[in-house]
């Protein structure tokens, strides 16, 4: 898809009166906007500023300048449908469009609403990843792949909208990952698709998933899996039709297991590398940089307290476990007996939802058992893949803080964190 698809054609070449880079912001406001979500009508100081766009890796604004509202209508909020624009003989320009909102409240014929502006500026914004903007709540199995493909997706949503050179060496390289890897992670995070404690127990829906692979981007997959030394996942993408049975249960059954692991991690510290040098969402806004300055700063003091290894967002300990060690997981029960160490971990992720600023923890615990692994380096999300009940991992919903909360709120949560930790280490 490109800037100008879904774009009317005389839009199109209005938009070639104004500069590149306005070009692209214009365009996006039609694609974004016109039939398709109602946005506020707030004029501030002559000037109209709209969000076109938002997504974990950029923001779009645009503000029209010097506005003038033509018609005497100024509703909270419009709807706009038929945009068509014109330059005038004063060199302003104009936005002519129906508010579909007003038809539908006033239930009579629609009427065109227009205002003119002397200039525009548009803005772009490009976020570092870290904040992610889907509910975490509802996720817990397949939360790692869930928070993968959200960042991949909104990388290969900036090169869409806005063009290569808006990419870094880095997210340029993930997204040539992502050209292979999309319709498998789709299938993964497909809710119809179950996986269970064998490549044989992978049940999926192939015709869930449009397939766009071709032998070259095959080729690339094995290229890459062998670099990773999955070698069974290789030979299945150089031998076998991408939507072969036997090569996608074993690339499942990979992604759940320990084995995904290596996988996972290796795009994780790609995608982290992608966003390092933007700024994070939201730091522009004071309000919320306030919130999250307080709460992190809180639970920084909490593990503190306790012990623990780490800086706000990952922290770790080492305990050791009781003589039997009972593990469920995926409703399989594990007992283990006299283990020498277990490693927990506690980690922080960061999402808007509905405008609002959510700070969840997730946990994990480890029973190692690998000599190569430093598990001191491991977080939370290592500890969803499965490893015999060595791991597991969980959201911990109750100790969700939000951006709503009262300060008194707050502390309780903390409160409740202090009490957990004093639990899981036997205090």
């Amino acid at each position: 898809m490109s800037n100008n698809d879904f774009v009317d054609a005389k839009f199109q070449q209005f938009v070639q009166q104004f500069h590149t880079e306005e070009q692209k912001v214009l365009l996006a406001f039609y694609r974004e906007l016109v039939g398709k979500r109602s946005i506020p009508y707030k004029i501030k100081d002559r000037n109209f500023t709209v969000t076109v766009q938002k997504s974990q890796g950029f923001s779009i604004d645009i503000e029209f300048q010097d506005v003038l509202i033509e018609d005497g209508r100024h509703p909270k909020e419009i709807f706009m449908e038929s945009l068509r624009g014109e330059r005038l003989s004063d060199g302003r320009y104009r936005l002519s469009f129906i508010n579909g909102l007003a038809a539908q409240t006033e239930g009579q014929v629609s009427k065109e609403s227009s205002f003119s502006f002397s200039a525009l500026k548009g803005g772009v914004r490009l976020w570092n990843y870290h904040v992610h903007m889907f509910d975490i709540s509802e996720t817990s199995v397949n939360l790692p792949w869930k928070l993968l493909y959200e960042t991949l997706e909104a990388i290969r949503e900036k090169h869409t909208v806005l063009g290569s050179g808006y990419l870094n060496t880095h997210e340029q390289k993930a997204l040539w990952i992502f050209k292979f890897m999309r319709p498998y992670m789709q299938l993964y995070l497909d809710p119809t698709t179950q996986i269970g404690f064998g490549k044989s127990t992978v049940l999926f829906d192939a015709e869930h998933v449009e397939w766009q692979l071709n032998h070259e981007r095959m080729t690339q997959a094995a290229e890459f899996f062998a670099g990773l030394g999955l070698r069974k996942l290789s030979f299945s993408f150089s031998k076998l039709r991408w939507d072969d049975r036997e090569l996608i249960q074993e690339l499942l059954y990979t992604m759940r297991a320990l084995k995904g692991n290596i996988l996972f991690k290796t795009l994780k510290q790609l995608v982290d590398e992608c966003g390092r040098k933007y700024d994070g969402l939201y730091e522009y806004d004071a309000e919320k940089n306030n919130f999250r300055s307080h709460v992190r700063e809180k639970i920084q003091r909490v593990f503190e307290r306790h012990g623990w290894k780490g800086l706000y967002p990952s922290f770790m300990n080492v305990t050791s476990p009781e003589f039997i060690e009972v593990s469920s997981i995926y409703k399989r029960r594990y007992t283990y007996l006299n283990e020498k160490l277990k490693f927990i971990y506690f980690d922080f992720l960061e999402s808007v939802v509905d405008g609002k600023y959510y700070i969840t923890p997730i946990t994990g615990m480890i029973l190692p058992k690998n000599r190569n692994i430093d598990y001191r380096k491991c977080t939370s999300l290592d500890c969803f893949f499965l490893d015999g009940g060595r791991r597991n991992g969980a959201v911990f919903n109750d100790l969700t803080i939000s951006e709503d909360m009262t300060r008194k709120e707050i502390g309780r949560k903390l409160e409740q964190l202090s009490l957990v930790l004093d639990y899981q280490t036997g205090n």
